[in-house]
């Protein structure tokens, strides 16, 4: 697991909008979704992207399965810049990144059936004759839990778990090394989630599959990554091993996050840190820190200077004043 598979450097993603301003004139201006984060993907682990809605989380995800060109910064796959590659090694990128969208309902075509939108994407890029496309998608539905009966039957026939076995599936089809997941779980039912949770991680084992974790989720998080990285407004603040950032959380947002998680018994009580006030603009974010807005801790310095990411011990990465020595 000590090879790196995918490396994100200074990521950028500005998206142009225009604001009115008094009268007819109108202003440029850009919502700052990604702004610089880095962060690297170790070849068979699992890898959390945990935060608020609208932090940027699924933004990265869609750059780095090239829905989105970032505006500044590189993703690496395998060492190669994945916007730099044409021809013949794009059409094999195309194979080893895939992704499980966050809706199983809008993220399949009600006009395939199940067969249908799981091998298509084998007969796109002719991997096999028309009989073994067919015999490997069988595969393919038995692994994720379906049963061959399902192959001619269409999206609306199936409730919501079973469609997201169905993304599952076509996911795999092309046998990638990488697979983003948005969200894959946040719209089922709790002992669906449970149940696909479970399936990914054997998925996992049996095809040596490496995840983007996109959620928002910390629990889910904790059960099926090995490290996680938190975003705040565009932002990555905080980087370390699961259990380390759960047992030893070092950022006020982290901290803040973790004490929401509700605890399943009534006896304990567990004091929460509640973060006032709401998320910033992504068009105008607060100078220096963004969190100082919201920030308990706040200092001087936190909101003149951005901090820059400190390796505290082992991998645990925080950008917080709270531990440089200008804090």
């Amino acid at each position: 697991m000590s090879n790196v598979i995918l490396e994100v450097k200074d990521l950028k993603m500005h998206f142009p909008i225009k604001i009115k301003n008094k009268g007819f004139l109108s202003e440029k201006k850009y919502v700052k979704a990604v702004d610089g984060i880095s962060f690297v993907i170790k070849e068979g682990e699992t890898l959390g992207l945990v935060g608020e809605s609208g932090c940027g989380k699924s933004t990265t995800g869609k750059m780095i399965v090239r829905l989105l060109k970032p505006t500044e910064g590189s993703i690496l796959y395998k060492g190669k810049d994945i916007f730099k590659v044409t021809g013949e090694e794009a059409k094999q990128l195309c194979k080893e990144i895939q992704i499980i969208f966050q809706d199983p309902y809008s993220s399949l075509d009600p006009r395939f059936s199940v067969g249908s939108t799981i091998s298509e994407p084998m007969i796109v890029h002719k991997i096999a004759d028309r009989k073994t496309i067919k015999e490997r998608t069988i595969n393919l539905m038995n692994d994720v839990g379906l049963m061959s009966e399902y192959y001619d039957r269409y999206p609306h026939e199936f409730s919501g778990g079973q469609r997201q076995r169905v993304g599952v599936a076509r996911a795999l089809a092309l046998n990638p090394s990488l697979v983003v997941c948005d969200e894959p779980v946040s719209a089922l039912d709790v002992s669906i989630q449970a149940q696909i949770l479970n399936l990914m991680q054997e998925l996992q084992k049996k095809y040596n599959l490496t995840y983007l974790f996109i959620s928002h989720n910390l629990s889910v998080v904790k059960h099926i990554c090995d490290r996680i990285a938190v975003m705040y407004l565009g932002k990555i603040v905080e980087i370390a091993d699961k259990n380390e950032l759960f047992d030893n959380p070092k950022h006020p947002y982290t901290k803040a996050l973790l004490s929401a998680i509700p605890i399943p018994d009534p006896e304990v009580v567990v004091e929460q840190e509640m973060l006032e006030g709401d998320v910033p603009s992504p068009v105008d974010p607060p100078s220096g820190c963004r969190f100082h807005t919201r920030c308990k801790d706040v200092m001087d310095i936190c909101k003149k200077k951005e901090p820059k990411d400190l390796v505290l011990n082992d991998g645990h990465t925080v950008a917080c004043h709270l531990y440089t020595k200008e804090g």
